[in-house]
C-alpha cells in the first residue's frame, strides 16, 4: 500500500515529475547505447524507437531529455499515432537542462577553407554537394546563415540602397516589365534567378522563377508556380541570385554548376573565423495524424528545444499562406509547445493543420522567421472557391484547427521571405465549421511584422483576441492590421477583439523615386463582411490608415469603448499586457459558438433535388473568388429540399446563401418546415448580399423530433432560382457576453 506521503505527491505533481521514464540525447551520443544519463543516444529518431517499444499502454510519462548542444537534423522527426502519450502518461520531448535551449538544426555547419577568389573582396568555399547533376539534382539552398544572422542573397538593387527596389513598367499574371537598360547580361545565363514581388493589390508578394528574359524587350517570364497575382505599373520587387549582383558585403552566392559558395565579408574579415549554416530541410519536428482514418498524435510536448536553420520552399498554391514551418502539428490533439524558441527559420515556427484541437503555443520566442509565428489551416486555401485544395479528401474537408491557446509568445522580425505572415494567422476553414468555436490568442507581443498581429480569415469565428501588445506592423504591404479579420460570413459564432494595445501600424506602399507612401494600415480592421464581432476596450496610435475600420456587409458589430490617438496613449491595463499578463474577461471558449448548421448544396446526405438543376461557377472581386451554385430557370419544375436534424429546440434564424443577379427571380418560392406547420414566401433573388453570403429570410421554430426543412422551387417563377446553401441559427435567448468580465 502506498504511503501518505506517496499518495500526496502523485495528487500535486504531474505523473512525469514522479514516474517518468528517460530517455537521454547528447551531441556526443551514440545510438547503439541505451540512452540514460551515463551512455546517452545520439539523434532523436532512436529516442523515438526506445518511446515506441514501451508500448501504448504504458503507465509511466516518458521524457526524452535532450542535452545542451547543436544537432543537425538529416531528416525531420516524425510522429504519428503511435507515437502519443495519454492525459495519465505523456511523451514530453524536453530540454534536459531548463533554460539551455539545445539548438535542432535543419542546416549544416559548413566546413572546409575559404579562400580568396577572382573576385575583389570576395571568397569562396567549394561545397562539391551543391553541383548540379545532370537531372537537376544537388543540395541547392537560398538562404545562408552567417554568425547567426540571416545573410542576404547577392540582389538587386542593393538592400542599402535609398531605394532597394525595382518597379514594373507593366507585365501580368506570367511576366514583368521594366527598363530594358536595367537588365544586364550576366543575368541571362543564371539557372536559379528569382523575382520577390509584390503585386496586384500590394498585400502579399509571391517569388517567382524567372524562366526566361527578352532584354529588348524588358520582360522577365516566370516560370509556371506562384503565378498568383498580375503585374501592374509600379509593382515593386527585387532580383537575386545572380553572381554579377555580389557587390555589397555581407552577399553571397551558390554556384551549383561549380558547386561553389561566394561571400564578400567586410573590409579586413576573414570568413575563416566565422560560423556558415546553410538549411537542409524545411521543416524539423511533424506530428502527422491521419485525418482518413481519424487518427490524432495526442499528449505529445515540447519543452524548451531551440528550432533553426529551416529552409523556404517555392510554388506555394495560395500568396497569403506559405506552408513552411520548422513544427507542424497535423491532426494533433492535447498537445503543447511551450518555452521553445525559433529562430533564422524559413517559414513559421508552428503549423497547426486539420483536426487539430485543445492544443497549447505557449512562452515561446519566435525572432527572425521567413514567415510568422503559427498558422491554422484546413484543408483548402482558397478564397470562397475550392480551387486550391491542400489535403484532398472528403475528411480533410470538414476539419480545421479550433479550441487552442496561443498565449504568452513573443515573436519579432517576421516576414523575412513572405510578407503576408505575422504573429497568429487563423486562414480559412470550412463554412459548415463556421458556427463552431475558434482559438484563443492572449497575453502575446508581437512587433516589428512584415504584415498582420493576427489575422482571422474566412469562416473564422469563436475566437478571443484579448490583452496582447502588437506594434511596428504592416512594414512591408498596405491593407491590413495589427489585428485584420476578413470572415466572410454573416454567420459565425462570435469574435472577441478585447484589451489590446496596438500603434506603429505602417503600410508602407513603396513608389519610384519617392518616399514610401503610408495607407491601409488599420488598429482593428474588420474586413469583408466580418460579422457577429465584438471590439471593445482597446487602444490604438499612429495607424497608417484608421484606428478601427470595417468595410462592407457587416453585420451584428459592438464596437465601444476604444481609444484611439494619433501620438502616443498608454492603456491602464499596459501591466496586464504581454507574457507577464494573467488578466482575463472569462469567455469560455468552447461555449464560444452558435447553434445550427449550414447545408451547402452539393450535401448529398440532407439534400434533394427534383427536375433540371444546372451547376454554375459564379465569381467577384477581381478574380479574387469564385465557387458554385445550382440553377433552375423558369419553365420546366425543379424544387431542392434542404433538412438539417435539429438537436436542440428553439427559435431559429434561417437564411438563403445565393449570389444575387438581375436575371434572377423576384418571386422565387421558398416553403420552411417547423414545429408549428408550414410557412411559404416568394423571395426576391435579384437582391442580397453582392458576394453571396446569408440574407436572413425569417425566424421559426424547431423541434428535435422533426428535422428543419427548406423546399426551393421554381413554381410560377419569373426568373433564374439560385440553389447555393440555407442556414439554420439558432437564436440564443440570453447573450452570455454581453459585458465584459475582467478579472486577475
Amino acid at each position: 500500500m502506498r504511503s501518505v506521503l506517496t499518495w500526496f505527491l502523485a495528487a500535486v505533481l504531474t505523473p512525469s515529475a514522479w514516474s517518468a521514464i528517460e530517455v537521454h540525447v547528447a551531441a556526443d551520443g551514440n545510438d547503439r547505447n541505451p540512452g540514460t544519463v551515463a551512455q546517452p543516444i545520439a539523434t532523436l529518431q532512436q529516442a523515438q524507437r526506445i518511446v515506441r517499444s514501451r508500448g501504448p499502454g504504458r503507465q509511466e510519462a516518458i521524457e526524452v531529455h535532450v542535452h545542451p548542444g547543436f544537432y543537425p537534423v538529416a531528416e525531420p522527426l516524425v510522429l504519428t499515432p503511435e507515437d502519443s502519450g495519454s492525459d495519465e502518461a505523456p511523451v514530453i520531448w524536453r530540454a534536459a537542462d531548463p533554460g539551455s535551449k539545445p539548438v535542432l538544426s535543419a542546416g549544416t555547419l559548413l566546413n572546409g577553407t575559404w579562400e580568396t577568389s577572382d573576385r575583389p573582396g570576395v571568397w569562396q568555399l567549394d561545397l562539391p554537394e551543391c553541383r548540379r547533376s545532370s537531372d537537376g539534382a544537388g543540395w541547392n539552398f537560398r538562404q545562408l546563415f552567417v554568425e547567426g544572422r540571416r545573410a542576404t542573397r547577392a540582389r538587386f538593387p542593393n538592400r542599402s540602397g535609398e531605394n532597394p527596389f525595382l518597379y514594373a513598367t507593366g507585365g501580368d499574371y506570367d511576366h514583368a516589365v521594366i527598363d530594358p537598360a536595367l537588365i544586364k547580361d550576366e543575368w541571362l545565363g543564371e539557372q536559379d534567378l528569382q523575382i520577390n514581388l509584390v503585386v496586384d493589390w500590394l498585400f502579399f508578394n509571391q517569388w517567382n522563377t524567372i524562366a526566361s528574359i527578352d532584354k529588348s524587350a524588358g520582360k522577365l517570364v516566370f516560370a509556371e508556380d506562384e503565378r498568383h497575382g498580375k503585374v501592374y505599373k509600379d509593382n515593386w520587387f527585387y532580383v537575386e541570385g545572380a553572381l554579377v549582383e555580389l557587390d555589397e558585403p555581407g552577399e553571397w552566392y551558390l554556384d551549383r554548376e561549380e558547386g561553389r559558395l561566394f561571400f564578400m565579408p567586410e573590409a579586413g574579415e576573414d570568413p575563416n573565423k566565422k560560423k556558415f549554416v546553410a538549411p537542409r530541410l524545411d521543416r524539423i519536428i511533424h506530428c502527422k495524424g491521419d485525418v482518413d482514418a481519424g487518427t490524432h498524435v495526442k499528449h505529445v510536448h515540447f519543452d524548451g528545444l531551440s528550432l533553426r536553420h529551416t529552409s523556404f520552399t517555392l510554388g506555394h498554391i495560395a500568396p497569403r499562406v506559405h506552408t513552411d514551418a520548422a513544427l507542424r502539428l497535423e491532426n494533433t490533439q492535447d498537445s503543447s509547445v511551450k518555452n521553445c524558441h525559433f529562430e533564422n527559420i524559413g517559414g513559421y515556427a508552428c503549423w497547426l493543420h486539420l483536426d487539430s484541437q485543445r492544443n497549447i503555443f505557449a512562452r515561446n520566442t519566435v525572432l527572425h522567421s521567413g514567415g510568422g509565428g503559427v498558422l491554422l489551416t484546413g484543408s483548402r486555401l482558397s478564397y470562397m472557391d475550392e480551387s486550391k485544395v491542400y489535403t484532398p479528401g472528403e475528411a480533410a474537408s470538414k476539419v480545421a484547427p479550433i479550441l487552442n491557446r496561443i498565449t504568452r509568445n513573443t515573436v519579432k522580425h517576421c516576414g523575412q521571405i513572405r510578407y503576408y505572415g505575422g504573429g497568429v494567422h487563423l486562414d480559412s476553414r470550412p463554412a459548415e465549421m463556421a458556427m463552431e468555436p475558434g482559438n484563443y490568442i492572449a497575453h502575446n507581443e508581437f512587433s516589428d511584422l512584415s504584415r498582420n498581429g493576427v489575422f482571422a480569415f474566412r469562416n473564422q469565428g469563436g475566437n478571443v483576441v484579448e490583452y496582447n501588445h502588437i506594434h511596428d506592423a504592416m512594414q512591408t504591404t498596405i491593407d491590413g492590421a495589427c489585428i485584420h479579420f476578413a470572415t466572410m460570413n454573416h454567420l459565425n459564432a462570435p469574435n472577441f477583439i478585447l484589451n489590446n494595445w496596438l500603434h506603429d501600424i505602417w503600410g508602407f506602399r513603396f513608389l519610384p523615386d519617392q518616399k514610401p507612401k503610408r495607407v491601409l494600415a488599420n488598429g482593428v480592421f474588420l474586413d469583408w463582411d466580418t460579422s457577429n464581432t465584438t471590439v471593445r476596450d482597446n487602444f490604438v496610435y499612429n495607424s497608417g490608415g484608421e484606428p478601427i475600420k470595417a468595410i462592407w456587409e457587416n453585420q451584428n458589430l459592438t464596437i465601444s469603448g476604444n481609444k484611439t490617438s494619433d501620438s502616443r496613449i498608454v492603456p491602464a491595463f499596459v501591466d496586464e499586457l504581454g507574457p507577464n499578463g494573467t488578466a482575463t474577461h472569462g469567455i469560455d471558449l468552447k461555449s464560444n459558438r452558435l447553434t445550427g448548421g449550414i447545408v451547402h448544396h452539393s450535401d448529398a446526405t440532407l439534400v434533394q433535388r427534383e427536375g433540371r438543376w444546372v451547376e454554375r461557377n459564379v465569381g467577384g472581386q477581381g478574380k479574387l473568388f469564385s465557387y458554385s451554385l445550382l440553377v433552375a430557370d423558369k419553365g420546366e419544375p425543379a424544387l431542392i429540399t434542404y433538412t438539417l436534424p435539429i438537436k436542440q429546440a428553439g427559435n431559429y434564424r434561417v437564411s438563403l446563401l445565393y449570389k444575387p443577379d438581375p436575371g434572377n427571380a423576384t418571386n422565387s418560392r421558398v416553403e420552411v418546415r417547423h414545429a408549428e406547420g408550414t410557412s411559404t414566401m416568394h423571395w426576391n433573388m435579384t437582391r442580397g448580399s453582392k458576394h453571396g453570403f446569408s440574407v436572413e429570410i425569417g425566424s421559426f421554430t424547431f423541434e428535435p423530433e422533426s428535422a428543419a426543412e427548406l423546399v426551393l422551387s421554381n413554381r410560377d417563377a419569373d426568373g433564374a432560382v439560385i440553389a447555393d446553401s440555407v442556414a439554420f441559427v439558432r437564436i440564443p435567448s440570453i447573450n452570455p457576453h454581453s459585458e465584459s468580465h475582467s478579472s486577475k
